[in-house]
């Protein structure tokens, strides 16, 4: 059996889709999944969770969306798979039609939370599969990393004098958007908390946040903390595996801290922790929204996220059992 799943998200909602991708698995145990998504962000990091990674950018959606006489030309093409899942396209009428009348087994749904949604953005996946599973009770999902990544990021903190016994801290302070953003002067205090304590400090510099990381390193004592920049993502989540603690705003980076089974202290603000908080009781979730009018009214601007204290987060580290 042939199953493909389409998923235009980024790393933190892919990951977020793994617990559905799991019970599937379950469902259709010699089954063939594949995941058409950003490779960038899913390839060489998901293996054992799908059996491979295609970009969504390779598939003919944009003439399911368009319909025509030229959409016939790729019904061979989408019936190699016995079962498709497109998590794209579930707000458009004309696709989800399109998309039925070319395939006899293809699930279109929407995953984004409305703003009165009660439920995380997993259990909405898992419920979009309710005409092809059985079970829809998630349970977090375990990223596995293998002995040659965890190997090449053994070898990245031997160079900068980390070795396998040293107790290792990682932080990311940064966030694809700059209201996801912790300040980085609570970032350069928890460093210097982490390092009194004589830990190793990783600062994660992501694309979306050029010279962020560099900034809060710069601010210390030199060598006191190491940056990671320009990482593939498979060695990231390996030296991220590697770590005792995570601290980081709300991001994919969060997310895949919490599906390595790292304990994680996640600071939320603007987003809503019961849709996209990570999964796992490893996982503690900051938000400070009393007294934020842009939460409670709509309106001004957001003080949920500033309003964390150093001292919150330090403490939600001693409570992690790392100090």
């Amino acid at each position: 059996m042939e199953i493909l799943l389409i998923h235009p998200g980024a790393l933190g909602d892919i990951l977020l889709a793994l617990p559905a991708v799991e019970l599937l698995r379950r469902e259709y145990p010699e089954a063939r999944i594949t995941l058409a998504a950003d490779r960038d962000h899913a390839a060489g990091l998901l293996k054992g969770s799908v059996d491979d990674v295609i970009a969504l950018s390779s598939l003919p959606l944009q003439r399911v969306y368009g319909g025509g006489a030229g959409l016939q030309q790729d019904v061979r093409f989408w019936r190699s798979y016995n079962l498709i899942v497109s998590w794209t396209g579930g707000g458009d009428p004309g696709f989800v039609e399109n998309f039925r009348r070319i395939h006899p087994k293809v699930v279109v749904s929407s995953w984004r939370p409305q703003p009165d949604e009660k439920r995380h953005v997993s259990q909405i996946f898992a419920d979009s599969l309710d005409s092809v599973i059985r079970s829809k009770n998630i349970s977090p999902f375990r990223l596995p990393v293998d002995g040659v990544l965890r190997g090449k990021a053994s070898k990245w903190l031997a160079e900068r004098g980390v070795d396998d016994s040293s107790v290792l801290a990682v932080l990311h302070p940064g966030a694809g958007s700059k209201t996801k953003r912790w300040p980085p002067a609570g970032f350069i205090a928890v460093v210097r908390h982490l390092i009194q304590d004589r830990k190793k400090v990783v600062i994660v510099e992501g694309p979306a946040e050029p010279g962020l990381a560099h900034e809060i390193a710069g601010s210390l004592p030199a060598g006191e903390a190491f940056v990671a920049e320009a990482l593939p993502l498979p060695i990231l989540a390996a030296l991220i595996g590697r770590s005792s603690i995570f601290v980081g705003n709300d991001s994919g980076i969060a997310h895949l801290s919490a599906a390595l089974g790292v304990p994680s202290i996640v600071l939320f603000g603007p987003t809503l922790p019961r849709h996209w908080a990570p999964l796992g009781s490893h996982v503690t979730v900051l938000r400070n929204a009393d007294g934020c009018n842009a939460c409670l009214e709509g309106a001004g601007s957001h003080t949920c996220l500033t309003a964390i204290t150093v001292d919150e987060v330090m403490r939600a580290v001693a409570g992690s059992g790392l100090l």
